[in-house]
């Protein structure tokens, strides 16, 4: 949606790769490939003399097969998956060999030294100083910051500490309180009730507590190392004399990445194999580090997504707001603006900005640049609504109204109406005492669904099943030969201790028969 201005369905994207099944496939909007005439942002921008560059994380369908230079990138140096270590092309995953990096389309090997902000941001500043000073850019910086494994070096880690050993059921209400301050939401917000798969963090042990509280504290310090690159790339451009004429925009992708690595009981056995067999090293003392897999789980993810509820692959508050920051010439500085925006608009409001003529017809994105302007007060209209839907989560927006619906293990698939304006927490369905407006939202929703190509999850099919089905299959025609070898070395060892007691039993028959015999 950020590269296209349109609906993830309208360009063939409709989940992620790892969650299609066969019969998806089957449907235009999850064929996980960009038709080859694909518009893009940068390929739009290229037709009117721009240069164009990309660095970082891609991951758009198929590995391979949707690479920046095919639509419009001049230079891209990317990774083609849906995460990987930021030392290495380490995956994350179980089951899969290395992760795909492409330079101009090309297959490539990372540097030795390579650290992903850091790098990204080196190979960002290296395309813009090799291109035609004469000629505008458009550049896509796509860091790997803060999807998981989240790593950075020592250094950022130890300067957050003690900052997170209150634990997240003391930050998560702090974190409210703040954005009240701050003016990010109204005072009536309040925190939705954690689910109650979240551990309490006075139910943890100390040791527990400690490991909880590091993992957070790399989280932080890898955000600040971004900060911090980032920050060199706008002094760069500045030393050059372009930052006064560039407009930036910082966002993000989703809500805060709540997967687990750590296990217990037959699934911990399982998982400490392979992190055997892989060489990982999630000891305490190497969190962040090279060859750690480390993340914050759902409980720390909760503050972060905080004062909204849930995070990432949710379609709550917590799963699809998420920060945007605009800044350059023509924008007002006006503070924060209240009024929706999607990710789909991005694309519009860059053609606006760089003065690119369009039909705001062919997108599904509204240009926001007439907002950011001064112009208008927002991009829709009260009564203009639109819709997501990811693997079954889905919701639809109509002014300060939104009906949500949140799959299954955390959700139950059922619709909810909340009022944004005074509950961004979504803590309250006020569905029953709106009901035309919910059935009026819901029809809609469906117009939405019908019109972008959405595939309808039944009340069995979910997108977490299909994902660990996917994992499981890879991981078992990797790891087979080990989980052979073990059973082998097990059964022979059995073996090798029935013959040693065979043999003992024996020797103690032997001597009570001489024993008998008076030998």
């Amino acid at each position: 949606m950020l590269m296209t201005g349109m609906d993830n369905h309208q360009v063939g994207m409709g989940t992620l790769v790892e969650t299609v099944t066969e019969k998806m496939r089957s449907y235009p909007g999850y064929s996980m490939r960009w038709k080859a005439d694909q518009a893009t942002i940068a390929r739009r921008l290229s037709q009117v003399g721009y240069q164009t560059y990309v660095t970082g994380k891609w991951g758009i369908g198929e590995a391979g097969a949707n690479l920046p230079n095919r639509f419009g990138f001049d230079r891209s140096y990317v990774m083609d998956a849906t995460g990987g270590s930021n030392y290495d092309k380490t995956p994350y995953l179980p089951g899969y060999n290395n992760v795909d990096w492409f330079e101009d389309g090309q297959p490539i090997t990372l540097p030795d030294d390579y650290y992903s902000s850091r790098s990204l941001v080196d190979k960002m500043i290296k395309y813009i100083d090799s291109g035609d000073s004469n000629k505008p850019f458009f550049a896509f910086l796509s860091l790997q910051a803060l999807h998981i494994p989240v790593q950075v070096p020592t250094s950022y880690i130890d300067a957050y500490n003690g900052v997170f050993d209150a634990g997240w059921d003391v930050m998560r209400k702090a974190r409210l309180q703040r954005a009240i301050e701050f003016g990010l939401v109204p005072p009536t917000t309040k925190l939705a009730p954690s689910p109650a798969t979240h551990r309490a963090w006075e139910a943890l042990t100390p040791e527990e507590q400690r490991r909880a509280a590091r993992e957070m504290q790399v989280n932080a310090g890898m955000m600040t190392a971004a900060d911090e690159q980032v920050g060199r790339l706008l002094a760069h451009l500045n030393a050059r004399g372009e930052l006064e004429n560039t407009i930036v925009i910082l966002t993000s992708d989703n809500g805060a990445e709540a997967a687990v690595t750590k296990f217990e009981g037959f699934a911990g056995l399982v998982v400490g194999g392979i992190e055997l067999i892989e060489g990982f090293d999630t000891s305490l003392e190497n969190l962040g580090q090279r060859g750690s897999l480390t993340s914050i789980g759902p409980e720390w993810a909760s503050v972060s997504s905080a004062p909204f509820n849930l995070y990432k692959f949710y379609s709550s508050e917590g799963g699809i707001r998420v920060p945007l920051i605009i800044s350059g010439p023509g924008i007002k500085a006006s503070g924060i603006l209240d009024a929706p925006v999607h990710v789909a608009d991005l694309v519009p409001t860059i053609l606006d900005a760089a003065g690119v003529a369009y039909d705001p017809d062919t997108f599904f994105g509204r240009s926001a640049f007439p907002m950011l302007t001064g112009q208008a007060d927002r991009s829709r209209t009260q009564d203009e609504g639109f819709g997501f839907e990811v693997s079954g989560n889905a919701a639809f927006y109509r002014g300060q109204w939104k009906i949500t619906r949140l799959a299954p293990p955390l959700g139950d698939a059922d619709w909810r109406l909340y009022n944004l304006s005074v509950d961004p927490g979504e803590t309250t369905d006020v569905s029953a005492a709106n009901r035309e407006l919910f059935e009026s939202m819901q029809a809609e929703y469906r117009s939405y669904v019908k019109e972008v190509g959405v595939f309808e999850l039944g009340p069995d099919d979910s997108a977490f099943k299909q994902l660990f089905k996917k994992v499981a299959t890879k991981a078992f025609h990797k790891y087979w030969p080990y989980a052979l070898g073990v059973i082998l070395a097990s059964a022979a060892t059995l073996y090798v201790v029935f013959r040693i007691i065979r043999s003992f039993v024996q020797w103690v028959a032997d001597r009570k028969r001489l024993v008998r015999k008076g030998l």
